[in-house]
């Protein structure tokens, strides 16, 4: 089964839970208090299904006494005895089957997982959900073990069977760790792989940008800038395609939370440290980051919920777009203030510190960009007093 069934083959598990932002939540929740200890919707590999299946039936061996009624004592059918070596043996059995599926699997499939996004996402979903499964198994056959062989003891005449200490000891818990270790490292390698090609495509066409933007007028570094955007955002939808229907809502979610927020940091810092910002690169600037943040919202999944987005302006879709990125993108915010600095005169600037649209800019950085954008006037050297006494 490890070594033939196509690893590539997945089917969905798990239910759809609603996040605490989502709408309805409470009320959800209310008629189904569980569904905070549900497995949370994902595509996990049929190998995994398979490998749980056989594992239970394993399980359900083990619990019944009927398998294990030896007529070799006796002679007779009627004179049987229940064997005490069997059910251990299977419950061993039944642990070591995950073993397999952690030892094998990760190595047989070592390349592919390495390299592609959607099997290094399946392998996560997999050891997630065989943790979640590990986490419930002792508990669910644990008085069976006690109930079914206790009742077989009894109807022989035997002492109580030494297989109920089973019901003591059973328990897949110490599988947990490892499994959601094995989870954490097969996702985590395929980020930083995909923030390392990020970087590759991003960084090159940004090296001279900084210095680009005293310039009166459009020049290469800006159009490399914004061709380096494209490739990014490109890049990240490439990577939406392989993950959106693989990963759980909230995996997918953080991850690409994750790589969007090292390409906002590859554009922001060049902005945030330019000695010099012309009217015209603040356009520029202006521009991209708009650009930057509609590409990247679009990217976050819109739940259903009882208000379906057939019935709203391509506006208020944005905008749901735009509150699911920033919760899951640290600099999301940033860039946008950053990118809505860059067409704001000092008044509405100083009107935004006062409404809190450059909370997540340091004062720091804020009074670098004001320098480097606006001359000298009376109203810049307020504007620098005020953020120096912060």
């Amino acid at each position: 089964m490890l070594l033939d069934t196509d690893y590539h083959n997945t089917v969905q598990v798990g239910v759809y839970v609603p996040e605490p932002s989502d709408a309805g939540t409470l009320a959800s929740l209310d008629d189904d208090p569980l569904k905070l200890f549900a497995f949370h919707q994902c595509s996990i590999s049929t190998t995994a299904q398979h490998i749980l299946e056989l594992v239970r039936k394993t399980l359900e061996d083990a619990t019944n006494p009927q398998i294990f009624v030896s007529s070799s004592a006796n002679g007779g059918v009627g004179g049987g005895v229940v064997d005490d070596a069997l059910p251990p043996m299977l419950y061993r059995a039944s642990r070591e089957l995950l073993d397999l599926f952690r030892a094998i699997v990760p190595t047989m499939h070592a390349r592919e997982i390495a390299s592609l996004p959607r099997m290094a996402a399946v392998l996560h979903n997999d050891c997630v959900y065989l943790a979640h499964e590990s986490s419930l198994l002792g508990a669910e056959y644990k008085s069976k073990f006690c109930r079914h062989h206790s009742d077989a003891s009894a109807e022989n005449g035997q002492k109580k069977s030494k297989t109920m200490l089973l019901g003591d000891i059973c328990s897949f818990l110490d599988m947990v760790p490892p499994f959601r270790d094995l989870a954490t490292k097969s996702m985590g390698a395929m980020i930083e792989l995909q923030k390392g090609q990020l970087y590759e495509l991003v960084s090159p066409r940004l090296a001279n940008f900084q210095n680009a933007l005293s310039s009166n007028e459009s020049v290469t570094e800006w159009d490399d800038a914004d061709t380096a955007l494209r490739a990014a955002l490109y890049h990240l939808r490439h990577l939406s395609q392989a993950w959106k229907l693989v990963l759980s809502r909230g995996v997918y979610h953080m991850s690409m939370g994750n790589l969007a927020d090292l390409v906002f940091t590859l554009f922001l810092d060049p902005v945030l440290k330019a000695e010099a910002i012309t009217e015209s690169a603040s356009r520029f600037v202006h521009s991209l980051f708009l650009d930057a943040a509609r590409g990247v919202a679009e990217m976050f999944c819109l739940e259903p919920s009882a208000t379906t987005t057939e019935t709203m302006s391509t506006d208020m879709v944005q905008q749901l777009h735009f509150q699911v990125a920033k919760k899951y993108t640290v600099l999301f915010d940033k860039s946008q203030a950053v990118g809505q600095f860059m067409c704001m005169r000092l008044d509405e600037i100083q009107r935004g510190l006062e409404e809190g649209v450059f909370r997540l800019v340091r004062a720091r950085e804020l009074s670098h960009l004001i320098a480097a954008a606006f001359g000298e006037s009376e109203k810049r050297t307020t504007l620098l007093n005020a953020l120096a006494s912060k």
